[in-house]
């Protein structure tokens, strides 16, 4: 017994570790092994080896070398070869590690021989110096590969690609049909060894470029026979040397396997698992003192295993060899491996010396032989009769399973007799036959090889006559050689009863097609009768004798030429002559054929376009029919509507009703349906829909809105002009329970009450940065309020200098539009009293806050723009329903404390307690107090007409609580929670929904600490009726805390315009509209012309970038670009220079990110608009040429992820019949033209146009741009020799609307003007910078706040029926979970699935269903996308803010959350069942019941201005996706976007970054997540940008330009923590791209 020898060994770095700058993690002392873990903090861990090789550095004086690895470890295993015991030698490791190497190394290099080599050198070495006579050696080798768990022999060519794996009880395991070769000397195994290597399975990842893909086992048997003279026997000693190369194991993220190698990559880690559970299990065993009953060993799991079950813990001498990486990023794999190794040195090995095993087992072989056929006697059965004759089925009779595995059993055990029986002349005669047989497989395949047999190629013969193959393809002609031996060489397909010499297959192919009978020199082709052969051109039936360059046709599609070497040295002038005109290929010989057979392809052509010709004038004139055909019908039936009208005018012009002529042409014009009818419930939704869209305000809040921008415009312009820290902006307010309107906001008569949907009106928020306050205004107080504010502005100005002549005139009667009539020349103070009125404020900021109070100006009214603030401001609203009382429990609250805008301030701790009579008073602290409340019927309960009232008359009285008998109930106010520290003296008040009288309220306590404790009492006492009982199941009571607001000094700094910083900014963020010709699209002569609806919604939004090309051909045949001339300041990007007379495509290539866009192809493409000047005058386009295109194809890069789709069309400028384009432009001329493409996509009802106007200039045909014309160009950056800066770029925007709506009634009647006064100009706008009054955003943030107030006040609700169940229920036991009812941190984990009954499944989709729905409506503002831009760049920005945070504004997902909402204040506490029955004769919509919803789309594109003021530029870091490498970039601020270049020379733009939707992101965090310095990234809707600045750059500077709010904010911050937003110097350490 011994154990396995286990070594392992430290390869030096390699190429991918050095430059990954790795670091050495292993140490080797002795025969210690030490893996260092600190550098990567983990822990360290040492082994213990039988041998420790470093090999890491050469120079080093403890370097091991593969010789001295063969000495320590392969000189010991073949001497137990010598002694007669099985040996194993296996090389484990990660891919990479060195396996290879150390088992191969280079068999050609004495220093670099590895093991095996090694190890066979020796072998033969000491058999040669073997001197006793009576010992006679003999070796066999076999190799084999085991790849995705399939042997593969690597010996022999001619076998299949699975070997069948099979067990002996004798033999063990073993390879059935494995190739044995016999050798003679080292160079004998050499040749063999190198043919496997070449077979053997390899492949390039990333960790390794020829990693191995399969495990390796070269066996050599080595036999020993002695012949003894005293006994005059022959005894044998057999030893089986086993070498095996494993595959590495390896990790798919490391090695970036995908495909064919991820597959690969996973058999090799399962088979080596195996490996290590057989080594583990087998060391357990062997640790194993006490004698258990042995476990199953998992050696069947793996092939690799089961043919290794000798070598591991059998009869072998094993030893192993583990190949380490020292680097540290392979720390968890090199643990791994010496891990394994670990294990592997605890197995203990039973070798036993094979002495003469072929007699023993031939004569076992023949019993067990003559025990089986002795069976299948006894059933009656001969192995001849039902043994199968290869390649022919058995007809025999049916035998069971047992019976043909008893056959098997017995021809696998002859087959083994056999081999054995074979004698060492036998088995070399076999090895020679199986060599032969190899290069007669490849001279069959037209291959050959040379003498010495190592080079495989196609070789061409020097006698021998052969037939070269032509191809279509020149790469692939004469790449097949087939030799025409002497004889007689037969031509067929495969599957011929008679094997043929040349093998072909295909149509027209017979089984036996053709011979080549090769006699005297000569070479004659005789072809059967049915055979299609065909000779230089012509085809021939009788033997023919061939001669060299015959060009030979068999079948349809296979070519060859016939070459014969001699006879062409005889008449080698007459074959120069003719491959001189023209090479003999493929093409050679299909012209002659066709020649030969007399095909024109030429007038086929002809013929086939006359055809089609008739059959499209047959088709046309059959179209034009039915189209005349139907015109005619509609114009009978226009006619005939007419008359009816006519008639019912008439009607109603002779003294009829209205109504009789409407019901005339309403039933003369359609047919309706008979009246469907309705049940009470569908009828009672019904009512409530129109009750909906009754108050539905969205269209009323938009008029304000749009109609009221100029009032708010004009009092920012006034207060920024007069240094008022005042701010006005448009906000919407609700009815709702945390939200109540003010009394003051509503219009004068307006009863909430009757409303059963909240109230939404538009008012004027206007903040007090001074003082920290907010007020709310109405519209009707803003115009007042202005109309003091021009007086307030032209008094400061008559004061600073001259007065005015005369004062504002009152213009709130009048309207906006009195105010942009009247005479502002009247009003415009000179620049000199300008300039002292600021100077003037100036020096009043300076002066001590004291001096002037705007609290008293606005109480004594002098100051227009400052409001009466309260000293105390609400925090928040709550409220805690009563239920409790029903059930007379006490019950204590926690309930969230939550403002106007949904967010939650803080949490109030209530308790409401039901008081029993003979309960006695404890409280100690805090205040007690006592009232009386009374309740009327009229203020809850609601009467119908026909006298019943609201389901309060079905509700009992509890026992505790009798009919009109006095309850008493408490209400205590504990503590307030988590209140902000920026209110102090805090208090709490309390009320009833109907209580418009003194609230109940606690006293003011100082926010110092969190919890704030009141330990406020109120008992109320109430006469118990229907009127209570109903407010105790249905309305809460309200909470509403108060504090004092302490505001922060100086929250912001405004810098205006006229100052140096203003004007710099100023100029850099104006947006200044570009000279960009955009024309309206080319009308299609095939398309239908796409309808264009405002009203739609906009479902997504893409940034498209388009590349325009012009292509002429050139004179190689190719398409190349035309120049483009890039020069600043032209109207259309560039201009094309065309040459005279030349054929053109154009091509258009569309990149954008990925996403939803799915791009079918190009439907047309229409050129035309030929002028001279930029802009089109108009008119019909009579000279629009559609296009001839080319199918469009999605191309692919490497190293982008974006879509690109490209297609071609063929322009023949000639067919515009224009003059501009027929000839030479003239000095100074341009020729613009407009080009529109109609394209497809995925999912949309019409085609998306893409619109651009071209810039061409006509050069003769011959003229070339002079080289000095170029260099000055290229100086000023016009052009470049660069193919890809040939071409004009276009950025556009692309709108997907939703089409289900757009043609309803209901939008028709919403397509109305809205009067817009947001972009009408007021004096002092200017100062204002980007600021703009908010838009339909404002509605949809507001409709976000709603719905978070909603959720809020349904989460208290849910919470209160929760804390009341589980008080109800009393005490759970111990250890059981108790369900949270209060905010708090989450107790139990949620559950990752829930179990639904049908019925709970079916209300979950009724919700998911009515969550999913949505009403299309109109999202663009009145006067285009221009408006709409201004009203979202708002947002909720501040004046002084240069640019708006898109990031900001979040819109709902549903569309009508505004009109959704239920009011829950205390003026809407009836049912709305007496509405309802109040418009009870409403008739049915009849078309609300036929509403189609389609899922269409409807594309819009629009061609986007670009700015041209450059508000940043320069180099910059983009990290890669793909790559996660770093890029550098040219980067171009123009706002809107960013435009991105590959340098500074860069001439076209390669990537756009649209702005308008995108989110800046700049924090210490990110940086520190990402490990990377001077870092901020850019968020869009389909993809993120990671960005780096270049050493030198500012930070500030770069986040200005991108987002100068942000930037803004975080100078502050900076200024504030004394820090600075700049990047490192030069000489700091950044990533380089």
């Amino acid at each position: 017994m011994s154990s396995v020898k286990v070594a392992v060994r430290v390869r030096p770095f390699n190429q991918r570790e050095i430059s990954n700058a790795s670091k050495c993690v292993l140490q080797v002392n002795g025969n210690t092994t030490t893996i260092n873990g600190h550098a990567i903090n983990k822990e360290n861990f040492s082994f213990n080896f039988d041998h420790s090789y470093w090999s890491f550095t050469k120079n080093d004086p403890h370097f091991i070398s593969q010789k001295q690895v063969y000495e320590e470890l392969g000189v010991e295993m073949l001497a137990h070869a010598f002694e007669g015991y099985n040996v194993c030698i296996f090389a484990y490791g990660q891919t990479g590690s060195g396996k290879s190497y150390t088992m191969m190394g280079k068999a050609n290099d004495k220093e670099e021989m590895g093991i095996i080599p090694r190890l066979c050198d020796d072998l033969f070495e000491r058999i040669d110096n073997n001197n006793d006579k009576n010992v006679q050696y003999s070796v066999e080798v076999s190799y084999m590969e085991i790849y995705c768990e399939r042997v593969k022999d690597l010996l022999n060519p001619s076998s299949g690609g699975n070997l069948r794996v099979r067990e002996h009880p004798l033999l063990g395991p073993y390879v059935d049909d494995l190739t044995k070769m016999a050798v003679c000397s080292y160079n004998d195994i050499c040749n063999l060894m190198d043919e496997g290597n070449k077979a053997r399975t390899v492949a390039a990842t990333n960790m390794n470029s020829t990693s191995s893909r399969s495990h390796a086992v070269f066996t050599i048997v080595l036999t020993q026979k002695k012949h003894c003279s005293d006994t005059n026997l022959d005894t044998e000693k057999v030893s089986k040397i086993s070498l095996v190369d494993l595959a590495g194991s390896e990790r798919a993220n490391s090695t970036g396997a995908e495909g064919q190698r991820l597959k690969e990559g996973a058999n090799i880690n399962k088979s080596l698992t195996t490996l290590g559970l057989v080594i583990s299990k087998l060391a357990e065993e062997a640790g194993n003192k006490k004698k258990r009953a042995k476990g199953v060993v998992p050696y069947r799991d793996s092939v690799l295993t089961w043919l290794l079950r000798e070598n591991l813990g059998g009869n072998s001498k094993t030893a192993m060899l583990a190949a380490l990486s020292p680097a540290d990023i392979n720390f968890d794999e090199t643990l791994s491996t010496l891990r394994y190794a670990d294990r592997a040195k605890q197995i203990v090995c039973q070798a036993v010396v094979n002495e003469d095993p072929n007699a023993k087992l031939i004569r076992e072989l023949k019993e067990e032989v003559n025990k089986l056929r002795h069976i299948l006697d006894e059933k009656g059965i001969d192995v001849a009769d039902v043994q199968d004759t290869p390649g022919r089925p058995n007809k025999g009779p049916k035998l069971s399973a047992q019976v043909h595995n008893t056959i098997e059993q017995l021809q696998a055990s002859e087959k083994l007799i056999a081999e054995l029986d074979k004698t060492w002349e036998q088995k070399l005669v076999k090895t020679e036959e199986i060599r032969k047989q190899r290069e007669e497989e490849l001279r069959e395949m037209g291959l050959a090889c040379l003498d010495d047999g190592t080079t495989l190629g196609v070789f061409s013969p020097k006698k021998l006559p052969h037939l070269v193959n032509l191809n279509e393809d020149p790469l692939m002609s004469e790449c097949l050689i087939y030799y025409l031996k002497e004889g007689v060489t037969s031509v067929g397909r495969p599957e011929a009863e008679h094997r043929p010499d040349i093998l072909l297959s295909g149509e027209a192919i017979l089984d036996l097609h053709c011979e080549f009978i090769n006699e005297d020199g000569n070479v004659t082709l005789a072809m059967q009768p049915d055979a299609s052969v065909y000779i230089n051109g012509k085809q021939v039936k009788t033997p023919t004798v061939m001669h060299t360059g015959s060009r030979v046709i068999l079948g349809e599609h296979h070519v060859f030429r016939y070459n014969d070497p001699q006879e062409a040295r005889q008449s080698r002038h007459n074959l120069a002559a003719i491959t001189a005109e023209q090479p003999i290929d493929w093409k050679y010989a299909q012209q002659e054929l066709l020649e030969k057979q007399g095909i024109d392809l030429k007038a086929d052509m002809e013929k086939k376009l006359l055809e089609m010709e008739s059959q499209y004038r047959k088709e046309k004139v059959e179209l034009e029919k039915k189209m005349y055909l139907q015109t005619k019908e509609y114009e009978t039936l226009i006619e005939s509507l007419q008359r009816q009208v006519d008639l019912a005018q008439s009607v109603i012009s002779s003294g009829g009703s209205i109504w009789e002529g409407e019901r005339m042409l309403t039933s003369s014009l359609m047919e309706f349906p008979e009246e469907l009818k309705w049940t009470s419930d569908q009828k009672r939704v019904v009512r409530k829909a129109a009750i909906k869209w009754r108050y539905h305000q969205f269209t009323s809040v938009r008029d304000d809105l749009w109609g009221n921008a100029i009032f708010v415009k004009e009092a920012n312009a006034i207060s920024v002009e007069l240094k008022k820290k005042v701010q006005f902006q448009f906000a919407l307010l609700t009815d709702t329970m945390y939200s109540p309107l003010p009394p003051d906001l509503l219009p004068p008569g307006e009863d909430l009450t009757l409303r059963p949907y909240p109230k939404t009106v538009v008012a004027i928020q206007v903040q007090d940065l001074k003082n920290g306050a907010t007020h709310y205004w109405s519209i009707e107080k803003l115009k007042q309020r202005l109309e003091d504010m021009r007086i307030f502005y032209n008094s400061e100005l008559s004061v600073a200098g001259t007065p005015v002549e005369c004062p504002y005139p009152p213009v709130a009667s009048e309207g906006w539009l009195a105010a942009l009539h009247f005479n502002p020349t009247r009003l415009i103070p000179d620049r000199q009293r300008l300039e002292a009125m600021r100077d003037m404020y100036e020096t009043d900021v300076q002066m001590s806050p004291t001096d002037g109070d705007p609290m008293m100006d606005a109480l004594m009214g002098t100051d227009p723009f400052y409001d009466r603030f309260p000293w105390f401001r609400m925090v928040g609203r709550a409220f805690v329903y009563l239920n409790n009382l029903l059930h007379n429990v006490p019950l204590i609250h926690k309930v969230a404390v939550v403002n106007e805008k949904g967010e939650v301030k803080g949490y109030l701790k209530v308790a409401i307690e039901p008081v029993q009579k003979d309960e006695v008073q404890n409280q100690k602290k805090g205040v007690r107090q006592t009232a009386k409340l009374h309740f009327r019927k009229e203020d809850f309960l609601k009467t119908h007409k026909n006298g019943e009232t609201d389901e309060s008359s079905d509700l009992t009285f509890p026992d505790h609580m009798p009919e009109k008998i006095e309850f008493c109930f408490r209400v205590v106010v504990l503590q307030a929670i988590d209140v902000a520290d920026a209110y102090s003296d805090v208090f709490c008040q309390f009320n009833f929904l109907h209580r418009h009288d003194e609230a109940f309220s606690t006293e003011p306590m100082k926010n110092s600490k969190s919890p704030l404790t009141f330990e406020h009492t109120q008992n109320l006492h109430i006469k118990m009726s229907k009127t209570f009982l109903h407010y105790l199941h249905h309305f809460p009571i309200i909470f509403e805390v108060f504090g004092h607001f302490q505001p922060k000094k100086e929250q912001f700094n405004f810098e205006r315009q006229n100052s140096a910083l203003g004007r710099r900014l100023s100029t850099k963020l104006t947006f200044q509209q570009p000279s960009l010709v955009i024309s309206t699209p080319v009308k299609s002569k095939k398309a239908n012309a796409p309808i264009h609806n405002n009203t739609a919604s906009v479902k997504s939004k893409h940034d498209l970038l388009v590349w325009f090309e012009i292509c002429e051909l050139a004179n190689n045949g190719e398409y190349v670009p035309t120049i483009v001339d890039h020069a600043q300041g032209l109207p259309t990007h560039g201009i094309f220079l065309l040459h005279q007379g030349i054929q053109r495509r154009i091509k258009i290539t569309i990149c954008h990110e990925k996403g939803e866009l799915k791009w079918k192809d190009c439907q047309e493409l229409v050129v035309g608009r030929i002028r001279a000047g930029p802009e089109w005058a108009g008119g019909d386009d009579v000279d629009v040429l559609s296009l001839g295109l080319f199918p469009g194809t999605f191309m692919e890069f490497s190293m982008d992820d974006r879509t690109f789709f490209q297609f071609e069309a063929a322009w023949d400028s000639s067919l515009h019949n224009s003059p501009l384009l027929n000839r030479v432009s003239n000095y100074g001329d341009q020729i613009y033209m407009t080009l529109s493409a109609y394209m497809e996509l995925d999912g949309c009802a019409q085609p998306a146009v893409i619109t651009k106007d071209l810039c061409l200039l006509i050069y003769a045909r011959d003229s070339k741009i002079s080289a000095a014309s170029r260099f000055c160009r290229s100086l000023i950056g016009g052009i470049s020799k660069s193919p890809e800066m040939n071409r004009v770029p276009g950025v556009y925007q692309l709108c997907l609307k939703d089409g289900s709506d757009s043609g309803s009634p209901g939008a028709i009647r919403r397509q109305r003007r809205v009067l817009d006064t947001s972009s009408a100009y007021v004096r002092g706008e200017e100062n204002l910078g980007q600021w703009r009054p908010r838009g339909d955003s404002l509605i949809f943030e507001h409709q976000w706040e709603l719905e978070k107030l909603t959720r809020l006040q349904q989460v208290e609700r849910v919470r209160l029926f929760l804390r009341l169940r589980d008080r109800l229920k009393g005490k759970k036991n111990k250890g059981e979970a108790r369900t949270p009812v209060s905010p708090c941190d989450p107790v139990c984990a949620i559950p990752e699935s829930v179990k639904l009954d049908e019925k709970e499944k079916g209300i979950v989709g009724k919700v998911l269903g009515l969550i999913k729905r949505r009403i299309p409506m109109n999202k663009d503002p009145p006067t285009g996308n221009k408006a709409q831009e201004l009203s979202d760049e708002s947002g909720s920005n501040s004046i002084t803010s240069p640019t708006s945070d898109k990031s900001l504004i979040k819109s709902s997902q549903s569309s009508d959350l505004l009109c959704r909402q239920k009011s829950k204040s205390d003026q809407n506490l009836a049912s709305n069942d007496d509405i309802l029955d109040s418009i009870g004769g409403m008739k049915r919509s009849l078309s609300g019941s036929r509403i189609l919803q389609l899922n269409i789309l409807v594309p819009e594109v629009l061609e986007e201005r670009v700015g041209v003021v450059v508000s940043k530029k320069g180099y910059m870091n983009f990290l890669e996706e793909k790559t996660q490498g770093w890029t550098r970039r040219w980067v171009v601020v123009r706002r809107p976007y960013i435009l991105l270049f590959r340098d500074d020379r860069d001439l076209v733009i390669r990537g756009i970054i649209n702005l308008a939707n995108a989110r800046i992101e700049h924090s210490e965090d990110l940086q520190a997540m990402v490990k990377v310095p001077n870092t901020f990234s850019v968020c869009t809707n389909q993809r993120g940008f990671l960005m780096q600045m270049m050493p030198g750059d500012e930070m500030y500077d770069w986040l200005y330009a991108i987002n100068p709010l942000m930037a803004g904010q975080m100078k502050l911050h900076g200024n504030q923590n004394g820090t600075t937003l700049k990047s490192p110097s030069p000489s700091s350490t950044t990533i380089a791209p």
